[in-house]
């Protein structure tokens, strides 16, 4: 009985240390700390070192792996033994890797300048870039006719401006520069936004730029208002606005765009003011501006 105990003690130790590596006879499994990224528009990570092991899941072109044993197989081919982003770990061939990273690649949406029709239309024309990203060809004209309005009149006495409100609609005229204007924010866009994308439309205001991140990770653009600085105002750049539903803070160096991409330190973004696609500044500047604005994000799926 001991003897059969012992046998199956070690025939598991084996099996364990087979099914651990699942490298072939040609070459036993050897160490190594390097990182690889995929090459390849989607590939395999399979059990073993060979295409004949099972998947065990799929990347993405650019992926980040860490290489931790590689080992040859009967074919004299070379494959790692890597760990993925989720922690993951399984084998890939050494032609589907480089050490070399890619170059980034921002969201491919359409850039569309606010200019000249709607100098203050920066809002409805970022939306329009979101909707056509997602397939919804509705030009800027269009949403900023179907966009909700706050009609409160402007009006000083003693100092104070009495205006609309951005968070019931927009404030103002959008349309020209010589009559007095402001914006919109998030809430009444959300709401235009679901005419044409209904439940697809994701609001992500108020919640940290990691839900950001991770939409761009998922390749849809982001709709934010950050300010036309795109780094922390000083206090002197905000006045308040009195309106029906009570006093609010705002600037008028407030700006949407369409948030495509970060890497390295850095933001990408389509601008509908200065009309520049994937226009290129620093991350912590911009999250600042953001964050500043009330963490104003919209997005879909």
């Amino acid at each position: 009985m001991k003897f059969v105990l012992k046998s199956l003690v070690l025939f598991c130790m084996v099996f364990t240390a087979v099914a651990f590596t699942h490298a072939d006879d040609a070459s036993a499994a050897a160490s190594i700390n390097k990182t690889y990224y995929v090459k390849g528009d989607i590939v395999n990570i399979r059990s073993g070192t060979g295409t004949n092991y099972p998947t065990v899941t799929q990347v993405k072109y650019g992926t980040k792996l860490q290489a931790f044993q590689y080992a040859y197989n009967s074919k004299k081919e070379v494959w790692y033994h890597v760990t993925l982003p989720n922690g993951q770990k399984g084998w890939i061939a050494s032609w589907l890797i480089t050490s070399t990273a890619p170059a980034y690649s921002p969201i491919n949406a359409p850039l569309i300048s606010q200019m000249p029709e709607l100098p203050r239309g920066c809002e409805v024309t970022s939306l329009a870039m979101m909707l056509h990203h997602a397939g919804k060809k509705v030009s800027k004209m269009t949403l900023a006719y179907e966009v909700k309005e706050d009609p409160t009149p402007y009006r000083k006495v003693d100092g104070k401006v009495y205006f609309g409100n951005p968070n019931v609609g927009f404030v103002g005229n959008m349309y020209t520069y010589n009559k007095p204007g402001y914006g919109v924010y998030n809430k009444p866009v959300e709401s235009l936004a679901r005419q044409y994308l209904g439940n697809r439309v994701v609001n992500l205001s108020g919640q940290s730029f990691t839900e950001v991140k991770k939409q761009l990770d998922k390749k849809k653009p982001v709709w934010v208002i950050a300010n036309s600085w795109f780094t922390k105002l000083p206090e002197s750049q905000f006045t308040y606005f009195y309106t029906p539903q009570g006093k609010i803070k705002v600037t008028y160096r407030e700006h949407s765009v369409l948030v495509t991409g970060y890497s390295g330190g850095y933001v990408y973004f389509n601008d509908p003011l200065s009309n520049q696609k994937n226009r290129k500044l620093r991350l912590n500047n911009f999250i600042a501006a953001w964050e500043q604005m009330g963490k104003q994000a919209i997005s879909y799926n």
